[in-house]
């Protein structure tokens, strides 16, 4: 969250250095060039020259085009949507332009106007199979699921061969709660290619499997005949766990998800002490008395519900119960709250870059009125004006600070699990780009022992600011536990909430397909299963005293 896109110089002696030297290179020639860097993943290079380029070569839509793609690449969102919408203006019938835009406005979150430019672009689709796929997956991205549907349909019709497409669509059923479309599509895409492995995965988790109906048996064969790419082999691994788990057979899953997570871990560089030193950081500068010192007031909205707390606690049975409800809109994992912070960080601080360990600080120096303001009216494109909107960002727990302080009325729920239960939920799911520290039984401690001392770090400085609630208490007496939440968001009760799993809302989270069910039991006290390979992540927990009592 805490987290900031330096520039960083471009050294070369070559023809970036040549702008306004002697006249502006060739404008093709450049847009080419800025193409290319792009495509090496050398966008940094060019951060530094970004608003120069745009002077430069204002009147060529290619160059601005490439210059939109470094800015977004740098999560410069606002200089990204200006170049983006200035190639446009030159060039109004270029779909790439159009769809470069409509990234830019899915990167913000705003749906509406980006839907408006995807539908627009839909008129040149013609027989292009991967075009229609790109339009699906934006698609995607603003919860246009139907419409995605559709364009993946028609990239299938158009490239039937492409196991691609079937994934696509099949991930998409997912979102949607469509799970035996799902399968079906997951099926179609591994008779085409067996190497899609990512399917295995998708379809491993739409379903419990039984000792009658599994792939486990299929998925060892592909596994023993070996794989080339490593991410191919941990997508199989955590498959295969996921179906052995199903049908009992403990000791063979944990040695496929213990062979998945080292190799995922091994080809990361991460370091947990980073993020440790983060936690710690944010201990360190929101005290009482910097608190006290910081911008008065902040936005009177009653719109946002935060829901945070480590992945795989909750937090998407939290998000179904109280987003039926008929004046609150579910709006996913929104990045709004630390984007809208490091953009006004940015502005404050144009002329220089800002650190790691200055970000922290720099934040308490915002106005939080004007931080509160900015992030509410963030969500406008997405919360279609509902009186109340979910944010459910599990990582906002970095801050709760700044979220209490810029929104004092907003309502925050702090979702908790025991936790061996917890790091066992997360050891056990590939989140591929997301937690890094979930690869590794001693990362996962210390950082589950960090968070939960940033949270009582919270709990003390803004005490009652927060509802509690417990994965244990919510399945075992969820009727009451959810009168609870819904009284805390100063909302009254509907008779839908008791049926929350019947929502049509799609989930994109990692409990996609569970939150199509009742409420269940069954995951509660499952790390017992693994007591014996889980041993040193118990020591580590017991030895911090890790046990939330709240």
């Amino acid at each position: 969250m805490y987290a900031i896109s330096n520039g960083i110089v471009d050294k070369s002696r070559g023809y970036m250095n040549t702008i306004g030297s002697r006249g502006r290179p060739n404008p093709d020639v450049m847009a080419q060039r800025l193409t290319q860097l792009i495509q090496q993943g050398k966008a940094a290079s060019v951060l530094p020259r970004v608003d120069e380029l745009g002077r430069v070569y204002g009147d060529h839509p290619g160059v601005l085009h490439a210059v939109s793609e470094v800015a977004l690449i740098a999560k410069n969102y606002p200089d990204a949507i200006t170049f983006a919408e200035r190639a446009l203006a030159l060039d109004s019938d270029n779909f790439r332009h159009q769809l470069q835009l409509a990234m830019c406005l899915v990167a913000t979150n705003d749906r509406h106007r980006a839907e408006e430019v995807l539908n627009s672009v839909e008129q040149v689709v013609g027989d292009s199979a991967e075009l229609a796929s790109i339009l699906a997956s934006l698609y995607v991205r603003i919860d246009s699921n139907e419409r995605a549907v559709e364009f993946y349909k028609r990239a299938i019709e158009l490239d039937p061969g492409n196991a691609k497409h079937h994934f696509s669509l099949a991930a998409t059923y997912r979102f949607m709660g469509r799970l035996a479309e799902a399968e079906q599509a997951c099926d179609d895409a591994l008779a085409l290619d067996p190497s899609e492995y990512e399917v295995y995965l998708i379809r491993a988790d739409l379903r419990k499997q039984t000792s009658e109906r599994n792939h486990i048996g299929r998925m060892e064969s592909v596994l023993a005949d070996g794989i080339d790419h490593y991410m191919g082999e941990v997508m199989l691994c955590h498959a295969i766990a996921k179906e052995c788990e199903d049908v009992g057979l403990y000791k063979k899953s944990f040695q496929h998800l213990r062979r998945g997570a080292a190799l995922r871990r091994k080809h990361l560089s991460y370091e947990v002490e980073k993020d440790l030193q983060i936690m710690d950081r944010l201990v360190q500068v929101f005290s009482p008395e910097a608190v006290r010192q910081a911008s008065p007031g902040g936005c009177s909205s009653i719109e946002p519900i935060f829901i945070i707390g480590m992945p795989r606690t909750g937090t998407t049975l939290v998000e179904r119960i109280i987003g039926c409800h008929s004046k609150v809109k579910p709006a996913g994992e929104l990045p709004n709250f630390p984007q809208v912070m490091t953009q006004m960080i940015r502005e404050q601080n144009v002329d220089q870059a800002i650190s790691q360990a200055e970000l922290i600080p720099a934040s308490l120096k915002l106005s939080m009125q004007q931080l509160g303001e900015s992030y509410v009216e963030s969500t406008r494109g997405i919360t279609d004006g509902a009186p109340r909107f979910i944010d459910k960002l599990p990582f906002n727990y970095l801050n709760v600070g700044l979220i209490r302080m810029a929104l004092p009325n907003a309502k925050i729920i702090h979702v908790t699990r025991n936790p061996m239960d917890t790091c066992y939920a997360v050891f056990k799911t590939l989140f591929q780009r997301a937690y890094p520290f979930s690869y590794d039984l001693e990362d996962l401690g210390k950082y589950f022992v960090a968070y939960q001392r940033l949270m009582d770090h919270w709990y003390r400085l803004f005490p009652e600011s927060m509802c509690t609630i417990s994965y244990e208490t919510l399945v075992e007496d969820s009727e009451n536990e959810s009168r609870r939440l819904i009284e805390y968001c100063g909302l009254d009760w509907e008779h839908q909430l008791s049926r929350f799993y019947e929502s049509e809302a799609p989930s994109t989270t990692a409990s996609a397909s569970q939150v199509r069910q009742p409420v269940y039991r069954s995951s509660v006290e499952k790390w017992r299963n693994y007591e014996r390979e889980l041993q040193p992540l118990a020591e580590t927990l017991q030895t911090a005293n890790a046990e939330i009592r709240r």
